[in-house]
């Protein structure tokens, strides 16, 4: 069998999507719950009565404040969407929990590759569609109830591409490099939970990373290192802020960079030592 068909891949995959439509109708669901929820908390439960800015306050005021409400549900929205694609990274073979299901999918006439990349374009992109679908019905939905119920209305979703409009935050391409790397990196400690744990994977994933995380800090501060990664300065003739990386910022993304590839060949390998029977935490 070769390592990876297009034609094998393109029927495991719709293979998969198929036995899998009722979870993801009901993440779904739940996501677009969640995120109208707190829609309605924002703009609805906390901060001034709209009432009474509609009465007392000019309408100027009234749709700044508002406006920075629904900026509230953006922000929250950006915050569960990160937390959703940690979440099906982490639940990558979620799917293979008990020995039947378990058996079922190890046996597919398919090579381990292309089982492997099939549960992570549904477990990332797919979800990562789910929940943008769920944030643009949700947020319809509370544009619909400002509606009815006589408030302005503020669209949430357009206010997503206000933070990449203004490039202040990726002025440098060290910059643009450097948050990626970080997300990315995260996001493979995921994938490698995912995979090592056979229970509670984002439980003990994000517990192992807190705990390494703890020790690893409490190290560094022991030895007392003073390293230079980035320094901002401030430039009196053009009143800007000028900002210098220094070579170990290069030394540490790189790093980094290595580290995230391993982690993709790790969950790879970890994936391929699975066996049908396992009573196990792990799977190895």
């Amino acid at each position: 069998m070769s390592t990876f068909n297009t034609t094998r891949f393109g029927q495991a995959l719709k293979c998969q999507f198929v036995l899998g439509r009722k979870m993801w109708i009901r993440l779904f669901g739940i996501f677009t719950f969640v995120l109208f929820m707190a829609g309605l908390f924002w703009t609805r439960v906390q901060g001034t009565n709209y009432d009474y800015m509609l009465e007392n306050w000019s309408a100027e005021d009234l749709y700044r404040n508002y406006n920075h409400d629904v900026e509230q549900t953006v922000f929250f929205g950006v915050i569960f969407f990160c937390f959703s694609l940690l979440f099906g990274a982490s639940f990558l073979f979620s799917s293979m929990k008990d020995t039947r299901k378990r058996s079922a999918f190890l046996l597919w006439p398919v090579s381990n590759l292309e089982k492997y990349v099939v549960n992570l374009l549904l477990s990332i992109f797919w979800l990562a569609i789910i929940t943008v679908g769920a944030y643009l019905l949700a947020d319809t939905l509370r544009v619909f109830v400002d509606w009815a119920t006589g408030r302005i209305v503020i669209w949430g979703f357009p206010k997503l591409a206000e933070p990449f409009a203004q490039n202040a935050a990726f002025e440098h391409w060290q910059s643009a490099w450097m948050f990626f790397t970080w997300v990315f990196y995260i996001h493979s400690l995921f994938i490698v939970g995912g995979t090592l744990f056979r229970r509670q994977q984002f439980l003990f994933t994000s517990m192992s990373i807190i705990v390494v995380g703890i020790l690893l800090v409490s190290f560094l501060s022991h030895l007392d290192l003073h390293i230079d990664f980035i320094r901002h300065s401030w430039d009196e003739k053009t009143s800007t802020y000028s900002t210098t990386y220094y070579p170990f910022f290069y030394i540490l993304h790189t790093m980094l960079c290595a580290l995230i590839v391993f982690h993709y060949w790790a969950s790879y390998k970890l994936f391929t030592r699975m066996q049908v029977i396992n009573n196990k935490w792990l799977n190895v």
